[in-house]
C-alpha cells in the first residue's frame, strides 16, 4: 500500500465542508464520561473534526451509573424522549436527555434510563457480560432513532458505531420508511470480533415483528440474533476503521462469520483510518507527562524514561531500551506469541547490560496476566506490570518508552502506534489491518521508516523484530532519525474527518429520488 496517500504533511485541505449537513453520531462510549477501548476515543474526536469543518454534529450516548449530572453540571432537557418497546409506538419509556457541550461546539446528549444503565460497568461486570445486553442496546438503539425523530433540529445522517447501535437501521427502514427516508445511515465497524451475538430467544427483545425471526435479515449463519449482520444489510454506507482492515473482514479468515454479508456490499464499504486528537497525545502538550519536549530537542525524552524507570520499579538504565505495551490482554492483542517470546529472550540474557526492559499496562485474560506477574516475579529488574487501565500511566509510558510492542493477531486500526510515533517511541507491530497502513518498517538498513513491522503470525517473526529494534536502538546515530521520521508523521482528524465527510454525502446520494422524466410535447 502506498503509505503517502495516508500521511499528510503539507495541509492542501479546504477549512469547511461544501455542504454543511446535520449528523447525530450514536455510540456505546464517548471519552472522558465512558470508555472501554479505542471507538470512545473516535467518538470524542471525529465529531469535533466534523464540527470544525461547518457541521452540525450531536453525539448521543447512554448516562451511565458513574456519571452525575449535577456534578458535571449537565443541562436537563425539559421535553423527555419517549421510546417504544415494541412496534411503532406501543410501551413507550420516558427518558430524560441531558445535554452538555464539549471542546469544538459539539454536543452531547446522554440518555438517561435506570432500568439499562443505572448499574456499574458498561456492557458487564468482572469479565462477565450482562444478561440483558440484547434487550439494553436494542432499546438504545431505538432511542437513537426516536432521538433523530423528536430532535428540534433537523437530521439528514444517523452514523451508527459496533453493534450497540447496529439496529438504528433496521428500526428507521421499517417503522419509518416515510418520515425518514430521507435521512440516511452510516455504519462504522471498529471491531468486526464484537457483534452482538445473542441466542435466538433475544428476538423478543428488539420489539420487531416475527417476520424477521425467520428471514436472514437479522439471524447469522448458525441461527443466532446478530444485531451487526443486521446493520452491514440496512445501513446506507458501511465503513471500515482502516483501508487494510476493510478488504481483510471480506475474508472468510478475518470475517467472523460475516465475510459474505461484507462482500455482498463491498460497493458500499470503505475503509477510513482512525486519527489522532493531536491536542491530547503530543510530547508538546501532554499534561500528564514529567518533562515535555519536542521534535528538536529530544532530550525531554531521556528525561520522561527514567521518570517512568522509577515510577515502574525498574533499574534507570539510559542505555537499554524500554519496550512498552499498552492494551487490553487478550489473544486479539499477540498475547499468545509475545508471552513465549519474551520468556525465549530474557532467558537469553547473561547480564544486565544485553536485552532490554519491558513495561505493560492493561488488564485482560487471566491465563495472560498470571503469565506476565510470574515474569514479572522471575525478572523483577526487567519486567513491570501494572494491570488495569491508567489514562496517566498510559500518557507517561508513550513519552517514556523507547518502543511500543503492538503484535496483534488482528487489528482494525489501532490508535496507540499513532500515538507512540507523534513520541518519538517506534512501533514493533504484526502487519495487518490499520498497523500495516500506518507503521513504515525501517529495514535492515534502518535508514528511513517509522517502526518494525513483522509479516508473520508466530514467535520466531516477533522475537527477530524485537532483536532487530533493540539491537538498532543501540547506534543513537541510526535510532534518532527513525524517531524524527515517526514525530513528522501526520494522522491528524482532519484529513479523515473529509473521508467521513465524503461517505455522508455518498450515503445522501443514495436516497435521492431520481427526477421524473417528462415526455415530449407532441409536435
Amino acid at each position: 500500500m502506498d503509505l503517502s496517500k495516508l500521511v499528510k504533511t503539507t495541509d492542501t485541505r479546504p477549512d469547511s465542508a461544501p455542504r454543511k449537513l446535520s449528523i447525530v453520531f450514536a455510540s456505546s462510549e464517548v471519552v472522558p464520561f465512558s470508555k472501554t477501548g479505542g471507538l470512545a476515543d473516535v467518538a470524542a474526536s471525529l465529531p469535533k473534526a466534523l464540527a470544525k469543518r461547518g457541521h452540525n454534529v450531536a453525539i448521543f450516548t447512554p448516562l451511565y451509573k458513574h456519571l452525575d449530572p449535577e456534578a458535571m453540571r449537565l443541562a436537563r432537557r425539559l421535553r423527555p424522549l419517549e421510546v417504544p418497546r415494541r412496534a411503532k409506538s406501543q410501551a413507550k419509556v420516558e427518558c430524560t436527555i441531558w445535554e452538555a457541550r464539549i471542546e469544538g461546539g459539539v454536543s452531547v446528549f446522554f440518555l438517561e434510563n435506570e432500568e439499562f444503565f443505572g448499574r456499574d460497568g458498561l456492557y458487564g461486570y468482572e469479565d462477565k457480560n450482562f444478561e440483558d445486553n440484547a434487550e439494553r442496546f436494542a432499546f438504545f438503539s431505538r432511542a437513537v432513532v426516536e432521538f433523530a425523530r423528536q430532535l428540534n433540529l433537523p437530521v439528514e445522517v444517523i452514523h451508527c458505531n459496533d453493534w450497540h447501535t447496529a439496529l438504528a437501521p433496521v428500526y428507521k427502514d421499517y417503522y419509518y420508511e416515510g418520515e425518514l427516508d430521507q435521512v440516511a445511515t452510516v455504519l462504522t465497524l471498529h471491531n468486526l470480533a464484537y457483534q452482538g451475538s445473542f441466542d435466538k430467544a433475544a428476538f423478543k427483545a428488539t420489539g420487531l415483528p416475527k417476520r424477521f425471526e425467520s428471514t436472514d435479515e437479522l439471524l447469522d449463519e448458525e441461527g443466532k440474533v446478530n444485531f451487526l449482520k443486521s446493520a452491514i444489510l440496512h445501513a446506507d454506507v458501511i465503513t471500515a476503521v482502516s483501508p487494510t482492515y476493510a478488504k481483510e473482514i471480506q475474508t472468510e479468515d478475518k470475517g467472523f462469520g460475516l465475510h459474505d454479508a461484507l462482500k455482498g456490499r463491498a460497493g458500499d464499504l470503505v475503509g477510513i483510518l482512525n486519527g489522532a486528537d493531536y491536542s491530547i497525545w503530543g510530547p508538546t502538550v501532554d499534561r500528564y507527562i514529567p518533562v515535555r519536549y519536542n521534535i528538536e530537542e529530544l532530550n525531554g525524552k531521556r528525561r520522561n524514561k527514567a521518570e517512568l524507570q522509577h515510577e515502574f520499579g525498574l533499574p534507570i538504565r539510559p542505555t537499554l531500551p524500554t519496550l512498552a505495551m499498552i492494551s487490553r490482554l487478550t489473544e486479539q492483542k499477540g498475547l499468545d506469541i509475545l508471552i513465549p517470546a519474551l520468556e525465549e529472550l530474557l532467558a537469553g540474557f547473561e547480564d544486565e547490560q544485553q536485552g532490554f526492559q519491558f513495561v505493560v499496562l492493561g488488564d485482560g485474560n487471566n491465563e495472560y496476566t498470571k503469565s506476565l506477574e510470574r515474569l514479572a516475579k522471575r525478572y523483577p529488574r526487567r519486567v513491570a506490570v501494572n494491570l488495569g487501565y491508567s489514562e496517566e500511566k498510559a500518557h507517561k509510558i508513550q513519552a517514556g518508552a523507547d518502543m511500543l510492542l503492538i503484535p496483534s493477531r488482528f487489528e482494525p486500526c489501532g490508535l496507540t502506534q499513532i500515538y507512540a510515533m507523534r513520541y518519538g517511541t517506534l512501533p514493533i507491530v504484526h502487519a495487518t489491518g490499520g498497523l500495516a497502513d500506518t507503521v513504515i518498517d525501517a529495514g535492515k538498513d534502518g535508514e528511513t521508516g517509522s517502526g518494525f513491522v513483522f509479516h508473520e503470525y508466530t514467535k520466531e517473526a516477533l522475537i527477530e523484530a524485537i532483536s532487530r529494534a533493540s539491537q538498532m536502538y543501540r547506534n543513537y546515530r541510526r535510532w534518532r532519525p527513525l524517531m524524527v521520521s515517526a514525530m513528522r508523521e501526520d494522522f491528524s482528524w482532519a484529513t479523515s474527518a473529509i473521508q467521513y465527510e465524503e461517505a455522508y454525502y455518498r450515503a445522501l446520494a443514495k436516497k435521492e429520488k431520481p427526477a421524473k422524466k417528462t415526455k415530449k410535447a407532441k409536435a
